[in-house]
């Protein structure tokens, strides 16, 4: 813990996987820096936040996205999962592979092709034969080989943690309660006292709203995940399915059975529901202490049952997380104020990338500016 009012270059306000991200390129780049974010709560019901939905053990990843941008920060991202895992000494990634179904899986294929990865197009009896998922919506499939598969975020961020210890920066595992323009810099208050910053990265998720006067437009979208027991064969890889068979829901993902903390084993879906459910700040912490959307866990089940009609699936569990959602389907990078930078708002797209946002945002404070061949205005923050 640092002692109150030691100064440092930046300060990142969020220690989920863009911030932790960020935290360690910039104590790797040499800055004076500080990572400021809680763990996870011991007893979810009985913690008012800050909350994140990181706190899971699978999220999909791939090179393969739904424009050019997604794919090329991915395909950087994927590069150094094996340099993260190296010197972290903690293992992140299993590349299982992907199957996406999507009217333009072939423009899929051809962008993950561009970056080197071993994609292609597939028809649905090789898919039932090969992986047991039964796809019968007639819209075309791809499936991506490694480094396709899935990641786990909680250790992705013990990883990139770690990572920025060792590079010299400081961690605070605990929230930022208050931030207060001073002495031509920042103070950063709370439990752990106070840090001064010279300026200050905000990478919160959809918490973090009543720290600043300024507001962004983003949205906090409520969804719910339901993990089924299923013992992990071998055959079944990640998923992404545009029009599946119980449509309350536009898309479904899952992330193949992996072993939980209580020891279980368990296959992951989510979705994108019709009839979303928007919070507001101040309804996060009550929607994290429940246990989800009923309607969408119904709706959930239904396509994991017809998807894979042979599997034997065991009980259920489920839990609520929120997706943090821009105009602009991209997320936010950039300035925002004089000292501040943002990089926020992953679109529930952002787990696979995150090591790639991050670089992003610590580049905001780099003698040299941006570092990326993307055009900065896609990442242009927009305010409410």
């Amino acid at each position: 813990m640092m002692t109150s009012h030691e100064r440092v270059d930046v300060a990142v306000i969020g220690r989920g996987l863009i911030g932790s991200g960020a935290g360690r390129h910039l104590a790797e780049s040499g800055r004076s820096m500080a990572l400021i974010g809680p763990g996870e709560p011991s007893d979810w019901n009985a913690s008012d936040g800050p909350f994140s939905s990181h706190h899971d053990q699978g999220r999909i990843t791939r090179i393969a996205g739904r424009n050019a941008m997604w794919t090329e920060v991915a395909a950087h991202a994927c590069a150094r999962y094996a340099d993260i895992e190296a010197r972290s000494g903690i293992e992140i990634h299993t590349p299982r592979g992907v199957l996406v179904s999507y009217p333009d899986a072939a423009d899929w294929v051809d962008r993950a092709e561009h970056w080197g990865s071993d994609a292609h197009l597939v028809d649905p009896d090789w898919v039932r034969s090969e992986t047991g998922v039964a796809i019968e919506s007639g819209l075309d499939i791809a499936f991506e080989g490694a480094p396709a598969g899935h990641i786990n975020p909680r250790r992705l961020v013990a990883a990139q943690t770690r990572l920025t210890e060792l590079a010299g920066g400081t961690v605070i595992d605990d929230a930022v309660r208050a931030v207060e323009r001073r002495n031509g810099g920042f103070e950063l208050s709370g439990g752990f006292g106070s840090v001064m910053a010279d300026r200050i990265l905000v990478s919160t998720g959809g918490f973090g709203s009543e720290l600043f006067d300024w507001k962004l437009d983003v949205e906090r979208r409520a969804r719910t995940i339901v993990m089924a027991r299923l013992a992990d064969d071998g055959r079944i890889p990640s998923l992404i399915l545009d029009q599946p068979p119980d449509d309350r829901v536009q898309e479904v993902y899952w992330v193949p059975p992996v072993e939980y903390p209580d020891g279980s084993v368990r296959i992951k879906i989510g979705g994108n529901m019709k009839d979303t459910i928007f919070l507001e700040p101040d309804e996060l912490v009550d929607w994290f202490h429940g246990d989800g959307d009923p309607a969408e866990i119904d709706c959930l089940g239904n396509n994991l049952r017809a998807l894979l009609p042979d599997a034997p699936l065991g009980d259920v569990t489920t839990q609520p997380c929120v997706i943090t959602g821009t105009p602009t389907g991209m997320p936010y990078i950039g300035m925002v104020d004089d000292g501040i930078g943002v990089a926020i708002a992953g679109n529930g797209s952002a787990a696979k990338s995150s090591d790639e946002l991050g670089r992003l945002g610590a580049s905001l404070f780099g003698e040299a500016g941006w570092d990326s061949g993307l055009d900065p205005s896609l990442f242009t923050p927009q305010f409410a």
